[in-house]
C-alpha cells in the first residue's frame, strides 16, 4: 500500500526483504523420487505423497538459509501506520 505524499513524512519502520534458499538432500532422507506420487513445498516444508499412500513432511528452515551478503531484494520505508513511503524525497 502506498500513500500520496503531500508533505514530508517521518519514517517509523525500515523493512528489508532477503532471498532464502532451502534444500532437501533426498539421498540423506532416503527418498527415491520414483516412489513419490506428488510433492510440494510450502512454508519451509517439503511435502511428499508416496505411491504406497504414505505421506511425509520434512522441515528445513533455519536462519542460515538466508543469504545476507547477496540476497537483499528490497528495502522499504513505512510510516507509523505501515503505509509505504516512496522515495527518499518523501521522507523527513
Amino acid at each position: 500500500m502506498s500513500i500520496e505524499v503531500k508533505e514530508k513524512i517521518k519514517p517509523a519502520y525500515i523493512e528489508a526483504r532477503y532471498s532464502a534458499y532451502l534444500k532437501w538432500d533426498l539421498e540423506s532422507e532416503e527418498i527415491d523420487l520414483d516412489d513419490v506420487k506428488y510433492w510440494d513445498v510450502q512454508r519451509g516444508q517439503l511435502y511428499l505423497q508416496f505411491k504406497n499412500g504414505e505421506h511425509k513432511y520434512i522441515e528445513n528452515w533455519s536462519i542460515d538459509s538466508v543469504d545476507y551478503k547477496h540476497g537483499l531484494e528490497e528495502v522499504n520505508l513505512f510510516d507509523e501506520d505501515w503505509n509505504e513511503i516512496k522515495g527518499e524525497k518523501d521522507a523527513n
